[in-house]
């Protein structure tokens, strides 16, 4: 054996044991190929580069995608009180 190579040996019981055998025989594979594959996909799932969350809310449209006044974060209390004016009897300021 070779400093490239891992002997591995691994105890599978109950499901493990079943579902490994199962492939094994659906896939045709000799047990060191099914683990070879098995690595391979864990590897790349665990490794490829995931986005930020900051890109993923910039790709979907999310941030910055409302409507509505340009200064809205800094006057939002003016605009409620404006909205709860035109729609209560009496005046909001009054109280």
């Amino acid at each position: 054996m070779t400093s490239s190579e891992l002997r591995i040996n691994a105890r599978l019981t109950g499901e493990d044991a079943r579902r490994f055998r199962e492939l094994q025989k659906r896939e045709g594979l000799s047990a060191s190929d099914l683990l070879r594959d098995a690595l391979r996909a864990y590897h790349a799932e665990r490794t490829r580069p995931r986005a930020s969350p900051a890109k993923l809310l910039a790709g979907s449209g999310f941030v910055g995608g409302g409507e509505g006044p340009a200064d809205l974060s800094e006057r939002y209390k003016d605009y409620l009180t404006e909205a709860f004016e035109s729609k209560l009897p009496m005046r909001v300021h009054d109280r």
